[in-house]
C-alpha cells in the first residue's frame, strides 16, 4: 500500500513520529513536575523555617534577652523594671565590659534575627499576624548600632532595656507568629495541590490514548483506508471507531490542561493571592518572589514552575498534533486514495444484424431465406 501512494504514507509515518517529541515531553514534564507538589508542604515549611529563619525566631530573640538581663545586672538596675519605666538617663558613669553580650546580640541578629525583619516587613509577606513581632524587632535593631564593647550604665540601662522588654515581648507574640506561618502552611494553593498530586500521576498515560487511537487507525489504513459507508469500503472502518473515541479522550485532556497554562499565563494579573497582604495577583507575587526572596523562590516553587512549564509546551505540541492526525484521517476517508481504481470489464457488443433475418439462413425445418 505504501508503494500505491508514496505521500499519503509518509504523511502518515510523519504524525507517528511526531508523538514521540510530544510523550517524552509529557514525561519530562511530570517527573519534574510530581516530586515538586508532593513535596511542596515539606519545601514551605523548610523555605519558612529555615530559609527565613522563623524557627530561630524564639531561641535567638531568648537569647537577646539573656544578654540583655546580663549586661544590665553589671550595673545593679533590675531589668523587670525596663517593662515599666522610662529608663532614659538611669545609671551612672562606671564603665563596664559588655562585648560578650554584644556579640551574643550581633550574632543573633547576624543569625536569623535581619532576615525575619526583613520578611515581617515586606509589603506582602509581613501581614497583621506578624505586625508586632515586626515593631519590635525595628527597635531592638534601632538600637543595635549603640552596642559597644565598653559602656557606661548611662548608654548600657537604655539601650539593653529596649533589647530586653522587644525580645521578652516577640517571646510572648510567638503564638500569632505560629498563627500567621500556618496560614502560609495551609492555605488553598498548598491543600489544592497536594490534593490533587495523585492526578498528576495518571497524567504519564495521557500520550498513550493518541498513540493507541493511531494504531487503531493504522489497522484502517493497512486495510485499504476505505470507511464503510463509501463505495468499496470494508469491514475494517469499524477501526475508526475506538480511533474516534481514544482522540477524543486525548485531545480534550491535553485542551484542558493546555486550558488552564493559558489561563494561568495571561490572567496571572487578575488571580488574586489572598494569603498575602493587600491581595496581590498572581502576577506580581510571582515577580516579586522571584526578584526579593530568590533563595525562598528556589526553595518552594521553581522547580514546580519549571514543571509546569513544560508540561504546558507538551499540551501545546500534543494539541498541535491531535490536529494534524484528525486532519490526515479527515482527508483519507474523504480522499480514499487507496480505494482500487480497476476498471470494469466491457460487455460485449451487441451484432450489427441482430435481429434481422439473414440470407440463406435455415430458419427452421420448413423455411429458408
Amino acid at each position: 500500500m505504501g508503494m500505491q501512494r508514496p505521500a499519503w504514507t509518509i504523511c502518515l509515518v510523519f504524525v507517528w513520529l511526531l508523538l514521540i517529541p510530544g510523550a517524552i515531553l509529557t514525561h519530562v514534564a511530570l517527573v519534574k513536575l510530581i516530586p515538586s507538589i508532593e513535596d511542596l508542604p515539606g519545601n514551605l515549611i523548610l523555605g519558612l523555617d529555615q530559609t527565613f529563619k522563623f524557627a530561630y525566631l524564639e531561641a535567638d530573640s531568648k537569647l537577646v534577652g539573656d544578654a540583655s538581663e546580663q549586661a544590665i545586672n553589671k550595673c545593679g538596675f533590675n531589668p523587670v523594671r525596663c517593662k515599666n519605666e522610662d529608663v532614659k538617663g538611669k545609671g551612672s558613669n562606671t564603665k563596664y565590659n559588655v562585648a560578650t553580650q554584644r556579640d551574643a546580640i550581633v550574632g543573633a541578629f547576624d543569625r536569623s534575627l535581619t532576615t525575619i525583619r526583613r520578611v515581617t516587613n515586606d509589603k506582602y509577606f509581613g501581614t497583621e499576624e506578624l505586625d508586632a513581632t515586626a515593631k519590635e524587632l525595628k527597635k531592638m535593631t534601632g538600637k543595635l548600632t549603640d552596642l559597644k564593647a565598653e559602656m557606661t550604665c548611662y548608654e548600657i540601662i537604655p539601650a539593653f532595656c529596649t533589647m530586653y522588654s522587644s525580645s521578652d515581648l516577640i517571646v510572648e507574640g510567638m503564638s500569632s507568629v505560629t498563627d500567621a506561618l500556618d496560614k502560609f502552611r495551609n492555605s488553598d494553593i498548598v491543600t489544592r495541590w497536594d490534593e490533587n498530586k495523585s492526578l498528576l500521576q495518571a497524567l504519564h498515560a495521557l500520550p498513550y490514548f493518541m498513540v493507541l487511537g493511531l494504531c487503531a487507525f493504522t489497522l484502517f489504513w493497512y486495510k485499504g483506508g476505505v470507511c464503510c459507508c463509501c463505495e468499496g469500503g470494508t469491514k475494517w472502518g469499524v477501526c475508526n471507531i475506538p480511533f474516534i473515541l481514544l482522540w477524543l479522550v486525548s485531545f480534550i485532556l491535553y485542551v484542558i490542561v493546555f486550558a488552564v497554562g493559558t489561563a494561568l499565563r495571561f490572567l496571572a494579573k487578575d488571580i488574586e493571592v489572598s494569603v498575602l497582604r493587600g491581595n496581590p495577583s498572581l502576577e506580581e507575587t510571582v515577580e516579586h518572589f522571584e526578584t526579593k526572596f530568590s533563595e525562598f523562590w528556589n526553595v518552594v516553587f521553581a522547580d514546580m514552575i519549571d514543571g509546569l512549564a513544560v508540561l504546558y509546551m507538551s499540551s501545546t505540541f500534543f494539541t498541535v498534533v491531535a490536529l494534524l492526525i484528525l486532519l490526515y484521517s479527515g482527508c483519507l476517508c474523504c480522499c480514499c486514495p487507496y480505494r482500487s481504481k480497476e476498471p470494469k470489464a466491457a460487455e460485449p457488443a451487441p451484432a450489427a444484424n441482430a435481429g434481422k433475418p439473414v440470407d440463406g439462413v435455415i430458419l427452421d425445418d420448413h423455411q429458408t431465406i
